[in-house]
């Protein structure tokens, strides 16, 4: 009985460890082992209580295998801590994106000024060379003297003792059609009392396409006044006397300007004779020819001037300057 009776009460603390281990998951199958032991028991165990200590240490192990898993379930959320704080640095690259964009409008600040600089920076003063320009926009500007002006013209168009100031004269760049038909830009100095009614009037011939040969300051040619007439070139201060005199010129002044000089000639009438300057231009003293760039009374030039209030030299009685406007 007392056999039998231990047996029973192994089976009853095996059942009660069984429904133990179903609460702890895999722990329930655990405990299965102690009890077949149990049951093995039956033929030689004895009534020491062994069974009941295997049990215990069954279940024990299954308790703390199964925290061990739970451990390592948890596992993987420390995994996940650990990623969203090596993802940390992606916030402070966004960051970072955002204190750059200052630059962005930076460049932007800088892309509005170029239009600006474009016109300025087209040709530079000191280029004496003369550009092609698009013939849908025109260049038309005025500056006072620079130094850099200054020493392109001192001892030539302004020589030592002249007694025009710096302060009254103003450099022009303008553009004008040249004879070919080719848009360009050159350049003159003038008086500063003038300087808007040129600019008003050559953006006009400009706009119409009125042919000019060249307009370059004379001091590309040393300053002598033959030398750029009979090149056909456009121009306007140069600090001389009139021809023949020692009267000074109003190109000394910067209030006169010779247009296209070699189709409209400067004829004078010296002691009953005739004299044609510049050399060469002898056919185009006829003003009752038609010939291209010939100044009258019809041609848009001598109206515009004209208009601005300058005096054409073709209407003078004593002599004929086809090619001189001045004022003042």
């Amino acid at each position: 009985m007392k056999r039998k009776s231990m047996i029973a009460v192994g089976v009853l603390l095996a059942a009660g460890l069984a429904l133990a281990g179903c609460e702890d998951g895999e722990a329930g199958e655990a405990v299965k082992e102690p009890a077949m032991v149990l049951e093995d028991e039956n033929d030689g165990a004895t009534d020491d209580g062994s069974g009941l200590m295997a049990a215990g240490e069954a279940k024990a192990e299954a308790e703390g295998e199964t925290l061990e898993e739970t451990e390592n379930e948890e596992a993987p959320e420390e995994g996940e801590e650990e990623t969203e704080s090596e993802e940390a640095p992606v916030e402070s690259e966004e960051e970072t994106e955002s204190e750059e964009a200052p630059e962005e409008s930076e460049e932007e600040a800088e892309s509005e000024e170029s239009p600006e600089e474009a016109l300025e920076e087209e040709p530079a003063q000191t280029d004496t060379e003369e550009k092609s320009v698009d013939a849908s926009a025109g260049v038309f500007t005025k500056s006072e003297i620079t130094d850099d002006i200054k020493q392109r013209i001192n001892g030539i168009s302004y020589p030592a003792g002249c007694t025009v100031p710096y302060e009254d004269l103003r450099y022009l760049r303008i553009s004008y059609v040249d004879y070919s038909g080719t848009p360009r830009v050159g350049e003159l100095i003038c008086n500063k009392s003038i300087a808007d009614d040129l600019l008003d009037i050559f953006s006009q011939l400009y706009a119409a396409g009125y042919q000019i040969c060249k307009i370059r300051l004379v001091d590309e040619y040393g300053g002598d006044d033959t030398l750029s007439i009979t090149d056909d070139n456009t121009s306007c201060f140069n600090y001389r006397v009139v021809e023949g005199t020692t009267k000074l010129s109003k190109h000394a002044l910067g209030l006169a300007i010779d247009i296209n000089p070699f189709y409209n000639p400067y004829v004078t009438y010296p002691n009953g004779g005739i004299r044609i300057s510049p050399p060469g231009s002898e056919l185009y003293a006829d003003r009752s020819q038609n010939f291209p760039h010939k100044i009258d009374k019809n041609d848009l030039a001598y109206k515009l001037f004209k208009a601005h209030g300058f005096t054409w030299g073709g209407d003078w009685k004593t002599l004929k300057d086809y090619q001189h406007f001045q004022k003042g």
